[in-house]
């Protein structure tokens, strides 16, 4: 795959505007938007207000050949289209505190996310970790499902990514897992070291450090080569907006420029803010709204390389 090409998250787009029985045509709708890559929303299938009723649906509890049928059109359709799928969105979160059985089966699921990103070659797909209040418990908790996906990791392939995730305590915004540089490096080194192998990777979300306060290039650089994906996006530094890129100017997009600068950065410039766009502007202006977050991720890429 080559380096830095322009992505986008296909929630937000992909279902509302076309759906994936119409793959073809959409994947050229998001081609003539100017963007390379795409990031495969696999959490649509089972989204977070389902896991929050321990509802299953029907996606996953199908079997992992059914589901790879299911995406035979989808992997023809992207081969055509010239794009790549750069990393995946698993659904999330991926236990439930109060119902083990049903938790169990979002490892099922997460396995059968892992089997569509070997199919479809995304080598990476995106994790949220578990996030409490009670630090203890929380780390005790992300070890035990991360060690769970290490043989799924290892088989496969596909890289699994961390993320920071801010939390909120009394109705503010405070640092949740991940949200500091250094343990997000312990969650990737320790788990690293377990599995004997670089299977673990990060995702670094620039919303969430903008409204829990990091220092995005510090944050970057400590990250190194472990930062495998991005999630960009823009707020006003306060809610977990996901507006399109550069519109708020809360947001240190100079630090994250001079940051993968510096770690000569070579995955995807993903943006996650389509599903923001659907609802902050009106329909006639949605495919112009993309265009602009294209351009936007060509102006980062000429200003990341400017200087290489």
């Amino acid at each position: 795959m080559k380096e830095l090409l322009i992505s986008t998250q296909t929630s937000g787009w992909l279902n509302p505007l076309f759906g994936e029985a119409r793959i073809t045509e959409a994947f050229e709708f998001i081609k003539e938007c100017g963007f390379e890559a795409l990031d495969y929303n696999l959490d649509t299938k089972l989204i977070p207000a389902q896991i929050n009723k321990s509802d299953k649906g029907t996606f996953y509890t199908k079997s992992i050949d059914e589901i790879l049928e299911y995406y035979v059109p989808i992997k023809e359709a992207l081969t055509k289209s010239g794009l790549v799928m750069g990393q995946a969105h698993a659904p999330f979160p991926l236990f439930r505190r109060t119902d083990e059985e049903y938790s169990e089966y979002l490892i099922e699921a997460l396995e059968k996310c892992i089997a569509v990103c070997k199919f479809l070659d995304i080598p990476a797909i995106v994790t949220h970790p578990c996030n409490y209040l009670d630090r203890d418990n929380e780390k005790k908790c992300n070890l035990e499902l991360f060690r769970r996906v290490i043989p799924m990791a290892l088989d496969s392939g596909v890289k699994i990514c961390l993320e920071n995730i801010p939390n909120v305590c009394n109705g503010h915004v405070v640092n949740g897992v991940c949200c500091t540089p250094e343990e997000a490096v312990w969650y990737i080194d320790t788990l690293n070291a377990e599995a004997g192998k670089d299977i673990f990777g990060f995702c670094f979300d620039l919303g969430h450090a903008n409204i829990t306060g990091a220092n995005v290039k510090y944050f970057i650089r400590a990250l190194g080569d472990r930062l495998t994906c991005m999630h960009l996006h823009e707020n006003d530094g306060v809610s977990d907006q996901h507006y399109a890129p550069m519109t708020q100017r809360k947001t240190d997009w100079n630090g994250l420029v001079d940051g993968l600068r510096e770690i000569n950065y070579k995955g995807t410039i993903n943006f996650e803010s389509c599903a923001s766009l659907m609802k902050e502007y009106p329909k006639e202006l949605f495919s112009d709204m993309l265009v602009y977050t294209s351009a936007v991720g060509r102006y980062l890429r000429n200003k990341i390389l400017e200087e290489r």
